[in-house]
């Protein structure tokens, strides 16, 4: 079609238009189609009169998706709105704070009607206001009538006539307490009238009954017979007891009133009388020998005689004077006798004699005066014939030591001897020496080395010491030079020598032990006896040669620079050479020297004043190349110049000679200049502008070798507002004779607007002479570059991963629009014709030239239409072309195209699958026979059926029960989607070809409604549409049992079923156990009397067990859904009891059967608990090693889960195994289990255990026996012994203790019944035999708290001398002597533990405590059959854990 120019500039050079654009049609009802007003910034649509509005539509407007409006008002103004939504929203915020609704304007007619939610009153309000609804602020309501029809139904809004109807006359029946009553009609009246003490009065609506106030003042009689019994309470009768008197023939029956409290009185033989407070029995407490009682009120005072003067027989007695009646003081057997005085106290005999001492054998023992006399006397016979023979006393002082026979006293201790030493002064060195070994204070000898030994002035020296002897602490060094002595305590001490005028100096060492006595010998040594010391030479200060060049023979500052032939001057800087006759060289590194002959010369240092320069000219030579030897090259040369110190008279001679080097640079003048290798060109886009090659063609080398400061470089000035800095003789580019590259890059103004530039570059050089610096100079000139630039788009650019704006199809879409239709767009640069070649092969070939209106050229846009084009991609290559200036060019670009084929259509609903979301709930769930079938004409499920699948599952709690999504289903552009529940429609949609038609629809919840371009990458938009869908309701929504529900597409298909099972028991199930009961007996262990189950297979019975909510509509797919187990071990024991027991349904099964073909019925045990039938649990095994008293519990499963807790039984079940009886009996072995050991007697005659024994069941701590009984092999325990009803203590698990359990009852299986005459605090004992021979003395070791234990040798004389009718005491000391007992024959006691330490003690708990018990002059010798009977008493709480007879300690 034409296309003609728009008058005036359409849009400025920065995308602004300043006049007003209108769009027309061809015909007159086409005028003003849009038009834009700049001025008043307003769009009209068929208007070119936009009014005050920003967008002004004359006509009607369609807005196909979303609608926002952002305001403060929207106006509608229409005479009829029509709402397709079945619901308005508003607040749609959500703030909450105001009320809401809608307000009808009635103009002149009166106040605005409203109907509103008043937010705060929490209700709806109908009425009239004065608001005109312009703010949002709540306002007053004036509530007005509502008319409506006569209500139907309870909910429905009651109409005064039909209230007015419905209140016809009623009566009231007032009831009083006496249950009768009286009806009082309308317009009858009722009185409430008073009695005595309450009046009554009405008011209004109101009813006020008053009564007397309750009376608290008693001040006046009051007549108690009319006082009620409840009125009068235990509080106040305790709050006026002190006014009461009340005496015994008042209260009737007053015995009964008195608390049977009784008293029992026991002494210390344990037997007891009971007094009873009801029967006024007394209690008297009488005194005997020496004791005397009283009573005053509530207290008894017992006073006895004096014990201060007893002697105990045990432990330590504290006594002030012991005075003894008989003169001997003895012990028994070979003891010895100890008199030990406290502290520093001494035995005082009161100046008596101690006299029949034994001749002494050793140092310690007391002598006698012979012993004495006669020692005394030899002493003096030798002392005499000694001294006789005596010459004339000499003293050690008038006689030398002389020379020993080796010749030297240097390989002693003590080195300072000689032989002219004194021997009274050589023993007290010697003694002197020997103290000070003995005290580790002894020093030898000592030496030292000293580095350096010489040095200049300030050296350090350092000694390493010495010593010998191994006592030194100490060391006191003089270093010589007149400084202070130094004391230190390290064998590495230094010292500075700051000063020579003394030198050399000579070190001395001291070395001693400051603890020692001083001066004392062998307490120090010196180092100059044992070594020559050591001398120290000091020089002067290290001289250091240095120097500096100056400009100047005087002042200045220093250089290291010059220009060639200028003259420079050194100053010679060398230090320390005050006083000393020196001499120097110097080497100017130009071959040339000069040599000082002293400070004071030219050049020499001259220490104390300004030394005097000395003066030197460079000259480089027309060769030189820099180097530091001159004569090499051209250029600036680097010069080192060296000073030597040769001679220095005091300065260390190892340090002289020294130098001193610098280098100093002279330069020579240079000349810039380079070359380029072209001066015009094109600004290519190619190469980002005109490349331009420069080569440095300066003719001398500045600074080759040099080290020169940063001035000496080359600046590169390419006139484009930057330069380049090339440092001189850094081989980098543009370096002297080098090459440097520079891009000319025209400004995109300047290619865009066809601007030739020319650019002016410089090199200038640097070289930091004193001169100016040189420059050169050459212009560049660059013109603009020709450039093809084409864009082009498909109209509407398909979307996804490979698709792109060059993307077409041979396709029109949902929106009707063409996708095989593409614009070019050029926006080429400088040039004058353009070619379009569609097809890059000349077959479809556009020319146009460039005039600013033909469209292809720049700003007019070309379109094409690609539609039949085959699929495959192909390429159009656009060419631009023309001649800028004076150079021509042309440019090209080329668009690659790709025509893809349309995709096929999205899968349809019907091949998806449809599965349940939510987690199944329960455990293995499965139908249940006779389930609720709710699913009518849609498919349904079999009994037995798994619940827990990806399409059938059951719930109980869960609130909204959900499928899973189905996916991007074909098509959500047309046709019916529907949820189907039990056949039934429950929620549909009906799709058009506007997407996102999302949303929830009963139970139909539709999401990503979308383009399938969404889904898949490979799709271009607008093609198709896809939906994503769920069944979603709440579980409250379905009946209990079973429903079936699908997806259902009017034009795709329907998914498969899925089923949903609700069911009616949501809690685990309860269990109650039954009756446990014994089953198979088997055999049978006792211990003490008590029955456990052992071997045989025992097992027990469960019956009566119940079982509520075992099923629902679902059971739990378990072969154990009951359970019985053990549960809670009794007495502290450990193990289980039962082996663990699950039963199947078909082993619970009852007497009415729950079960249809093996499948469980649907609501067993819920209507009420089921009673399942019998089960039989087996008891361990008796290979198991255990030995435990536990008892069971059961449980229960459906298909909520399992039961949290088991339900116990009351009956407990004992076990003690072969297998644990074999592994750890201990005590509880009757024939053994207390061990004796084999080293008792002699070891051969009896080795055996001791036994249990029978026959001693009474409740004495001795019973009487039979003297010529052997108990031993006689009265053996074994089997099932009766226990009940006698004094037998029980061995239960290993212990040995007083028990008054009756196991006859909650007990399996059942035992004896222990607390019948055993229950009243009566003792229990444990009697038990062991044999040996010969034994006087024996030991039992035991860990345990008893009352009592007693020993009896039947038919031996403790037989008669006992007076415990033949046992003895365990818990009394053997009395010393003798045969024990305290009758006829016996030492007066019955005691017989050997000591006070193995007293047996009431009441006192032992860990693994041996006692030794002694028969004294008896023997079980003499026993029959060599028996030691061991009778052990434990009242309530006593018990052994271990027990066992040994040796004697």
């Amino acid at each position: 079609m034409a296309i003609t120019k728009i008058a005036g500039e359409l849009l400025e050079s920065n995308l602004i238009r300043v006049q007003d654009l209108s769009f027309s049609g061809g015909n007159p009802a086409l005028q003003n189609l849009l038009h834009v007003d700049v001025t008043n910034g307003r769009i009209g649509v068929k208007t070119d009169s936009p009014g005050n509005f920003a967008l002004d539509v004359n006509g009607d407007a369609r807005v196909v998706g979303n609608l926002t409006v952002q305001g403060t008002t929207t106006t509608v103004d229409s005479q009829n709105l029509s709402v397709e939504d079945n619901l308005i929203l508003l607040n749609s915020t959500g703030s909450i704070g105001h009320n809401s609704g809608v307000m009808i304007n009635r103009g002149s007619a009166g106040n605005n009607a409203v109907m509103i939610w008043d937010e705060s009153a929490d209700l709806f309000k109908f009425g009239t206001t004065t608001d005109d609804g312009s703010t949002t602020e709540d306002f007053s309501v004036t509530l007005s009538k509502i008319q409506a029809a006569d209500p139907t139904t309870a909910q429905d809004v009651a109409t005064k006539s039909y209230v007015d109807t419905q209140n016809t006359a009623q009566a009231l029946t007032f009831v009083g307490d006496d249950s009768t009553g009286t009806a009082v009609n309308t317009g009858e009246s009722f009185k409430f009238a008073g009695a005595t003490g309450i009046t009554t009065a009405v008011s209004g609506d109101t009813i006020t009954i008053t009564g007397t106030a309750e009376v608290n003042d008693l001040s006046s009689a009051v007549t108690w017979a009319n006082v009620p019994n409840a009125n009068i309470t235990q509080a106040s009768v305790t709050q006026h007891q002190s006014a009461l008197s009340i005496t015994e023939s008042q209260v009737s029956n007053l015995q009964a009133y008195i608390l049977d409290a009784n008293i029992t009185v026991v002494g210390d033989d344990s037997s007891g009388v009971t007094f009873s407070a009801k029967n006024n029995d007394n209690i008297k407490f009488a005194g005997a020998t020496g004791i005397s009682t009283a009573v005053s009120g509530d207290t008894l005072t017992i006073t006895g005689p004096n014990l201060t003067n007893y002697l105990q027989n045990t432990g330590t007695q504290t006594i002030d004077n012991l005075i003894f009646n008989d003169n001997i003081l003895a012990t028994s057997s070979n003891a010895d006798l100890v008199l030990s005085p406290g502290g520093s106290g001494v035995i005082d005999a009161s100046t008596s004699k101690i006299i029949n001492v034994s001749t002494p054998t050793a140092d310690a023992h007391a002598s006698t005066k012979k012993y004495v006399d006669d020692s005394v006397t030899s002493l003096s016979g030798t002392f005499s014939s000694n001294l006789s023979s005596s010459i004339a006393a000499v003293t050690g002082m008038d006689t030398d030591l002389s020379t020993p026979d080796d010749s030297t006293f240097g390989d002693g201790a003590l080195t300072s001897l000689t032989s002219t030493t004194k021997v009274t002064d050589a023993i007290d060195g010697l003694n002197e020496t020997m103290e000070n070994i003995r005290n580790s204070t002894y020093v030898k000898s000592v030496t030292y080395t000293a580095s350096p030994t010489a040095g200049s002035l300030g050296t350090r020296v350092t000694l390493s010491i010495s010593p010998v002897g191994g006592g030194a602490n100490r060391y006191d060094v003089d270093w010589g030079d007149g400084s202070a002595v130094q004391t230190v305590t390290t064998t590495s001490p230094f010292h500075d020598y700051d000063e020579n005028s003394g030198q050399p100096y000579t070190i001395t060492v001291k070395a001693y032990n400051n603890t020692a006595v001083s001066g004392s010998a062998g307490s120090f040594a010196n180092s100059g006896d044992s070594q020559t010391n050591q001398v120290i030479t000091v020089y002067t200060s290290q001289p250091i040669p240095a120097f500096a060049m100056y400009a100047a023979a005087s002042g200045g500052s220093a250089i290291t620079k010059s220009n060639n032939g200028s003259t420079v001057y050194l100053q010679n800087n060398t230090t320390n050479t005050a006083g000393a006759s020196v001499t120097y060289d110097i080497d100017w590194g130009d071959t040339t020297e000069n040599t000082i002959a002293n400070d004071s010369a030219a050049g020499g240092a001259n220490s104390g004043s300004s030394p005097t320069r000395i003066a030197h000219t460079y000259t480089n030579s027309a060769n030189d190349d820099g180097s530091t030897v001159e004569g090499t090259g051209t250029g600036d040369t680097k010069y080192q110049i060296r000073l030597r110190l040769l001679t220095h008279t005091t300065a260390d001679p190892s340090v002289v000679p020294a130098q001193a080097t610098s280098n100093f640079e002279v330069y020579t003048s240079h000349t810039a200049a380079y070359a380029a290798n072209s001066v015009r060109g094109v600004n290519e886009f190619s190469t980002s502008g005109f490349p331009v090659t420069f080569t440095n063609n300066t003719a001398t080398l500045p600074g080759a070798n040099s080290d020169f400061s940063a001035t000496q470089q080359y600046t590169y000035n390419f006139d484009e507002g930057s330069t380049v800095t090339v440092a001189v003789g850094s081989s980098g580019a543009g370096d002297t004779g080098g090459t440097i590259n520079n891009t000319f890059n025209l400004s995109g103004a300047e290619q865009d607007d066809g601007t030739t530039v020319t650019y002016n570059t410089t090199l200038t050089l640097a070289t930091g002479h004193s001169g100016a610096d040189s420059s050169a100079a050459i212009n560049i000139i660059v013109e603009p570059d020709v450039i093809a630039n084409i864009a082009a788009t498909a109209d509407k650019v398909s979307t996804g991963g490979s698709n792109n704006q060059y993307t077409l199809y041979d396709h029109t879409d949902l929106s009707g629009a063409n996708r095989a239709s593409a614009t070019f767009t050029n926006t080429s640069k400088n040039a004058d014709n353009y070619d379009y070649d569609y097809f890059s092969d000349s077959s479809s070939l556009v020319s146009v030239a460039e005039n600013g209106s033909n469209a292809g050229s720049i700003g007019a846009t070309l379109t094409r239409n690609f539609t039949g084009t085959s699929a495959g991609n192909f390429t159009t290559r656009f060419r631009a072309y023309g001649t800028p200036d004076t150079i021509f060019q042309d440019d090209e670009e080329t668009i690659n195209w790709a025509m893809k084929a349309v995709p096929s259509a999205p899968a349809n609903l019907s091949t998806k699958s449809l599965e349940m979301s939510d987690n199944a709930e329960g455990t293995l769930p499965k139908l249940c026979h006779g389930f609720t079938d709710n699913t009518s004409s849609a498919d349904t499920l079999s009994a037995g059926t798994a619940l827990n699948s990806t399409t059938a599952r059951r719930y109980t709690s869960t609130t909204t029960i959900d499928t899973a999504t189905v996916t991007n289903a074909y098509n959500g552009a047309t046709g019916t989607l529907t949820a189907s529940v039990n056949a039934s429609a429950d929620g549909a949609k009906t799709f058009s070809a506007s997407a996102e038609e999302n949303g929830t629809f009963t139970s139909l919840v539709v999401t990503n409604n979308r383009d399938y371009d969404e889904v898949d990458s490979a799709y271009p938009q607008d093609f198709y549409q896809v939906f994503t869908a769920k069944i979603t309701k709440a579980l409250s929504g379905y009946s209990a049992g079973l429903t079936a529900q699908r997806l259902e597409h009017s034009a795709t298909g329907n998914t498969n079923y899925v089923h949903v099972l609700k069911d009616d028991v949501t809690a685990v199930p309860t269990t109650a156990i039954g009756t446990v009961a014994e089953g198979t007996a088997g055999t049978k262990r006792y211990v003490s009397g008590v029955p456990y189950y052992d071997a045989g297979s025992p097992t027990v019975t469960v019956t009566g067990t119940t079982i509520a909510n075992f099923t629902g509509q679902a059971y739990q797919d378990t072969t154990s859904p009951h359970e019985v187990d053990n549960d809670t071990n009794q007495e502290s024991t450990s193990g289980d009891v039962i082996t663990d027991s699950n039963f199947t349904y078909a082993q619970v099964d009852g007497g009415t059967t729950m079960l249809s073909s093996g499948v469980p019925k649907s609501d067993t045990g819920v209507s009420s608990a089921y009673t399942i039938g019998a089960v039989t649990v087996p008891i361990v095994s008796h290979t198991v090693n255990r030995k435990a008293v536990k008892t069971i519990g059961a449980r229960s499963k459906n298909a909520n889960g399992t039961e949290g807790s088991y339900n116990a039984s009351s009956t407990k079940i004992q076990v003690y195994t072969t297998t644990a009886f074999n592994a750890s009996a201990g005590l509880d072995n009757e024939a053994g289990g207390i061990t004796v050991s084999d080293s008792l007697g002699n070891g051969s005659t009896h080795t055996d255990d001791a036994l249990r024994i029978t026959g001693f069941g009474s409740s004495s701590d001795t019973p009487s026996f039979n003297s010529s009984t052997n108990y031993y092999t006689g009265n053996a325990w074994s089997g099932a012994v009766t226990v009940a009803g006698t004094t037998e203590a029980i061995s239960r698990f290993g212990t040995i203790k007083h028990f008054t359990t009756n196991l006859s009852s909650g007990y399996l299986p059942a035992g004896p019944n222990l607390t019948s005459g055993r229950d009243g605090g009566e003792a229990q004992y444990y009697t038990f035999a062991f044999r040996r021979t010969p034994v006087s003395q024996f030991s039992i070791t035991m860990s345990g708290k008893v009352s009592g234990m007693f020993i009896a040798m039947p038919g031996t004389g403790v037989d008669n001398s006992s007076g415990s009718d033949g046992w003895l005491d365990c818990s009394t000391q053997y009395n010393g002597s003798g045969q024990p007992g305290s009758g006829a024959g016996g030492n007066g006691s019955d005691g017989c533990a050997k000591t006070g330490g193995d007293l047996v003690v009431d009441n006192t708990t032992y860990s693994n405590k041996t006692f030794t018990f002694t028969l004294g002059t008896e023997s079980l010798a003499n026993s029959v059959g060599n028996t030691c009977l061991v009778r052990i008493k434990l009242n309530s709480g006593d018990s052994v854990t271990a027990l066992s007879v040994g040796v004697a300690g």
